[in-house]
């Protein structure tokens, strides 16, 4: 359940953290408050539009254009209507999307669908405006309705959010051959497969076999910005570029002027995850460490920053951090630093790192004791962390 305070929207997660958006997050984030129903979302989003036309001056560009589609966006004047489609030709199962005043609902009429009775995906209009939709429409035409249907509905059909919605284009018809990568270990396997209609996603452990993978739009992927997408990678990003025969959009088009404006925590979250795009960049992992200024608001930003680091293994600037904080006198930092020893014997199969007999030795106890097994154990952690004889 989301709480408000002051001009603040707490969003609490499944595992007792909380995020805290401003109101011009909110309107800046390419998926304000995901995970949230569509007219939850919603609702705090006319919550910042009514704050931001009262602070104009604490905008970005990209948070200006979604205030000026709020604006002129008139939700009510959409009636309901469900448009049916396949996604391959000669497919059997198919889709229905649906538009009301809330936003778009996506739902897979599959046999599978229909056996575990899923609830429809929904999605804000203005993420559909500006990324595309969130589940992959292969018809050009329908598209273009449905992007006509919203601009209708425009106070102002001249306003400059009208026409900075996502590309409209042909999806190509040519071989798919080398799109398909796989990475991982025996613990976890990550794989990524460009189809003819989208991109499709997903994982398996040792514990769960493959599941029905997620299907990003190629709208999506051109629209959302890089850091949005981390398990796509440089390499594979221009592999996919190539393909579509177009090129990424770091933001969507922003035709309004702000004047330059400190960053905001989560603005240097998100600069902290383009640069961690390279998973080895120190100067990301800088950044990434610098966000702990930020633990004294929010312990959100502490457990953010340690639990990235948990795929972090072979970044140099990040391995010294975790060293140190296992020898400064920080108790939190300490034992958050050895939970990502932990993490890194799980994910990447260390078995040296995955020692718990090690683990043990490294508490906070013995530290603070200056006890010798605790600096036995401390040494031999640090040469397997930084892989030296």
């Amino acid at each position: 359940m989301l709480h408000f305070k002051d001009n603040e929207v707490h969003q609490p997660d499944p595992w007792g953290n909380t995020k805290v958006w401003t109101m011009a997050e909110l309107l800046e984030n390419h998926a304000p408050l995901s995970g949230e129903p569509t007219a939850v979302r919603l609702d705090a989003l006319q919550k910042a539009v009514a704050w931001a036309k009262e602070n104009p001056t604490d905008l970005s560009e990209t948070a200006l254009l979604h205030l000026d589609f709020w604006t002129n966006f008139r939700p009510k004047k959409i009636s309901e209507q469900t448009f049916v489609f396949k996604r391959h030709d000669g497919d059997t199962a198919y889709q229905e999307l649906t538009l009301n005043e809330s936003g778009l609902f996506y739902h897979d009429r599959t046999d599978e669908a229909y056996a575990s009775a899923p609830e429809p995906v929904g999605q804000l209009f203005s993420e559909f405006w500006f990324y595309g939709p969130r589940h992959p429409i292969p018809d050009l035409v329908l598209r273009k309705r449905l992007i006509e249907r919203i601009k209708h509905t425009f106070a102002n059909p001249n306003c400059p959010s009208a026409t900075a919605h996502f590309e409209l284009f042909e999806y190509p018809k040519k071989s798919l051959a080398g799109l398909s990568w796989t990475e991982g270990n025996h613990v976890r396997t990550d794989f990524i497969n460009v189809s003819t209609i989208g991109i499709e996603m997903g994982y398996w452990t040792f514990r769960d076999p493959p599941g029905k993978p997620g299907l990003l739009s190629f709208e999506n992927f051109l629209h959302h910005p890089p850091q949005a997408l981390l398990w796509i990678s440089p390499e594979i990003r221009a592999k996919i570029e190539a393909y579509l025969e177009k090129k990424s959009k770091s933001s969507p088009p922003a035709p309004l002027q702000t004047e330059p404006k400190i960053l905001t925590p989560r603005e240097k979250m998100e600069l902290a995850e383009a640069l961690l795009q390279d998973p080895n960049s120190e100067e990301g992992a800088d950044a990434l460490i610098a966000l702990l200024v930020y633990e004294t608001e929010s312990d959100y930003w502490r457990n953010y920053v340690f639990n990235r680091m948990f795929k972090l293994r072979d970044n140099n600037r990040v391995q010294h951090f975790v060293l140190e904080c296992l020898e400064d006198n920080n108790e939190i930092w300490f034992k958050k630093a050895a939970d990502v020893l932990s993490a890194w014997g799980f994910f990447y199969g260390d078995t040296l790192l995955a020692d718990r007999n090690l683990l043990l030795r490294l508490n906070w106890g013995d530290a603070t004791a200056n006890d010798p097994d605790f600096r036995n154990a401390l040494e031999k952690a640090k040469k397997i962390v930084l892989k030296t004889p």
